[in-house]
């Protein structure tokens, strides 16, 4: 094979691979509060949302601390955005944002760890905080205990609280 030829086989390799798009997984059951109290005091009538959002290294050169890729909140239909969530905090931006939003019913689409993007329905309650674990570090996922207490992906892991 020529030069020209080893370069269209090269391309065509290339755009192969680029077809593989994430796929993108959608939960029907909506997180709820979970049991831990909020993180700050919020105004009469709001709750917090934590989204622990797959894990990205933003700059792989200068940067040992990976954060959490950021994510978007949509009305509960999904599609109005209500807001895109940059989503780092803390001394060395490791730790999720707390956001607070007013008590109602959202959808919420973040990447998750090894699955692409996936769309979960959130409920907010006044003076709680959602948990959404989508990096599979929050929760327990060794041993989930109460077998109906849990949203969980179709791989198993657990990703939030069932509402009650």
């Amino acid at each position: 094979m020529n030069r020209i030829d080893n370069i269209i086989v090269v391309v065509a390799l290339a755009l192969l691979a680029g077809c593989a798009t994430p796929s993108e997984i959608v939960v029907k059951d909506p997180v709820g509060p979970d049991l831990a109290p909020p993180v700050k005091t919020v105004s009469a009538g709001q709750g917090q949302l934590v989204v622990y959002s797959a894990l990205e290294v933003v700059n792989a050169v200068s940067s040992d601390f990976p954060t959490h890729a950021a994510y978007e909140i949509y009305s509960p239909d999904g599609k109005k955005l209500l807001k895109r969530v940059d989503n780092r905090s803390g001394s060395f931006y490791q730790s999720p944002a707390t956001v607070t939003l007013p008590a109602g019913e959202y959808t919420v689409k973040a990447p998750v760890t090894n699955h692409g993007l996936v769309l979960v329905p959130v409920v907010i309650k006044e003076n709680e905080t959602t948990t959404v674990d989508l990096d599979a570090e929050h929760f327990r996922q060794k041993k989930p205990t109460g077998a109906g207490q849990w949203v969980r992906l179709p791989t198993g892991e657990v990703i939030g609280m069932r509402v009650p």
